[in-house]
């Protein structure tokens, strides 16, 4: 396994010669991609070269989850595929949550053969104050200087900004964040940040979760389908699963499997 600690790459790479590349991305936790459930991660350790990457609250990348670069994934993977000599077409970029936001969004830049978002969003939402030592992305403090989640060629990308009253904070101490995610498309709504897939010719994946208490991950997903102009390469699975990361799950990470030795061919 070769370790990249540098601000233009951190991550893990689980080397496999001759094989396409896997790129995992994380979600709202801080650092590298963790407890990937053991099937998948033995599944794409044995078929890709994988790159577990983290893009915030590690090393010298920034701190939080706010204004980070779309442009330290795309140079990031470059350097891999540099490195490994493997084009766009043999890739698939795989990520949750958080990460699946970043992933739908680097359809525009990579064109990687496959994508799979783990409980995605269709919209790009604010950006979280949290780091490794504070987990709770719902607090009175990201009022006070909202910032998009991601940028590209140094400026924000449009975004939903947060929307709070009593009753979100109120659940987010339980660690419920939905009610704030759907309260601040409702009250915030932003036509600019919704994200597009039209223009991507690979193959994507979006698994949902039915009683996802982090944010409406199914009825993103189903907009997401509304929107999209290219029906042909979409797939939608809704799972009914206790949690929210669905890369630790055996039921979830089953899917991704099945879904990856249907649709990649090397």
């Amino acid at each position: 396994m070769k370790q990249y600690r540098t601000k233009e790459i951190y991550g893990d790479l689980y080397e496999n010669e001759g094989k396409p590349l896997a790129v995992v991305l994380w979600g709202s936790r801080a650092g590298l991609p963790n407890n990937l459930n053991e099937n998948l991660q033995k599944y794409l350790e044995d078929n890709y070269n994988l790159l577990l990457l983290a893009y915030f609250g590690v090393g010298s990348l920034v701190e939080t989850l706010e204004c980070v670069p779309i442009e330290y994934f795309i140079n990031a993977i470059r350097i891999v595929q540099k490195e490994y000599n493997i084009s766009d077409e043999n890739m698939v970029i795989i990520g949750q949550s958080k990460g699946a936001e970043a992933a739908l969004l680097l359809t525009e830049h990579i064109k990687s053969s496959i994508t799979i978002a783990c409980v995605p969003g269709c919209y790009v939402f604010q950006g979280l104050t949290i780091s490794e030592k504070s987990q709770n992305p719902v607090t009175k403090e990201s009022v006070k200087n909202p910032k998009s989640s991601w940028t590209f060629n140094g400026r924000e990308l449009s975004y939903i900004k947060f929307y709070f009253d009593d009753e979100i904070l109120e659940a987010a101490k339980n660690k419920n964040f939905c009610k704030c995610y759907e309260k601040s498309i409702e009250k915030n709504y932003n036509e600019d940040a919704i994200i597009s897939i039209d223009d991507y010719k690979g193959n994507i994946l979006l698994i949902s979760e039915e009683n996802d208490i982090y944010w409406p991950s199914k009825k993103m997903c189903n907009i997401l389908i509304e929107n999209n102009k290219n029906k042909d390469n979409l797939e939608n699975i809704t799972l009914k699963l206790e949690g929210h990361y669905l890369l630790r799950y055996n039921e979830s990470s089953n899917v991704i499997i099945e879904y990856l030795q249907n649709n990649y061919s090397n």
